[in-house]
């Protein structure tokens, strides 16, 4: 059987099958993954190892990630699980908050948990700013929010440039590079360390991330909260999600 043959059968096969499934067909046609191909298992260096297949779709799921950034303990870890989101613009896209309006999950966190991250993956989260820093500190990054406005109506944010700093910097915030229709929100927090109501860094003489009950990177205080409650995008809004990518992702 020639390889054109295989091709067709395998692009047949994956029109018939789950998702579980379809991990198992990539695994051996490509070899590419290492563990037992369930969307939770699969251990990928980053959510971008996920857009090169051209024969299916990767679904948008929690995934099992390589970590080498050699940030240091306690986040040194071998692997972490990860949300890619997999039909946006292509795909790719590592999902690093997701906020709703009536949250379960409290966003009126310390700084150590801040940095370590919490919430649930699949639902709604933070994913901590050392990781951040990590995933972010080589390369150039992309980063957009979608939100949904309380007409339920959709909208976005989009910058071409983003980064996050140190621990010992304070994880100051880089973003550049406004693309999207409507307002830059961001732009008014670049150059701004991270403050959370046990560590306030913002530039008033009062705190605020103690009066907006969450962690964020507080110029005077904000255009753009996503990790208020509810979430706020000059005016709050019913859902907010911030994903981040490589800029070199989809040709990668």
């Amino acid at each position: 059987m020639n390889i054109i043959t295989q091709l067709v059968i395998l692009t047949l096969s994956l029109l018939l099958v789950n998702a579980d499934q379809y991990c198992d067909n990539l695994l051996k046609q490509y070899n590419t993954f290492k563990t037992k191909c369930s969307p939770d298992l699969i251990t990928i260096n980053s959510c971008c190892d996920l857009t090169g297949f051209t024969l299916s779709k990767a679904p948008s799921a929690v995934y099992q990630m390589m970590t080498n950034c050699n940030c240091g303990s306690p986040f040194n870890t071998v692997t972490a699980d990860v949300y890619c989101d997999m039909n946006t613009t292509d795909g790719g896209w590592t999902v690093m908050q997701r906020n709703r309006k009536d949250s379960t999950v409290d966003f009126n966190k310390n700084w150590i948990q801040y940095e370590a991250g919490f919430g649930d993956l699949s639902q709604d989260f933070w994913y901590g700013l050392e990781a951040i820093h990590c995933l972010t500190q080589t390369g150039q990054w992309e980063m957009r929010v979608d939100y949904q406005k309380n007409d339920k109506t959709w909208s976005y944010l989009h910058y071409n440039q983003f980064s996050v700093g140190s621990a010992s910097e304070e994880y100051p915030l880089t973003i550049g590079g406004f693309t999207a229709e409507g307002s830059d929100w961001f732009t008014y927090h670049n150059g701004m360390k991270f403050s959370t109501p046990d560590n306030d860094n913002d530039k008033t003489s009062g705190n605020c991330a103690a009066s907006g009950k969450s962690g964020w990177w507080y110029n005077s205080c904000y255009n753009i909260n996503t990790n208020s409650q509810p979430p706020f995008v000059s005016g709050n809004v019913l859902f907010t999600e911030m994903k981040i990518r490589p800029k070199d992702c989809i040709t990668h």
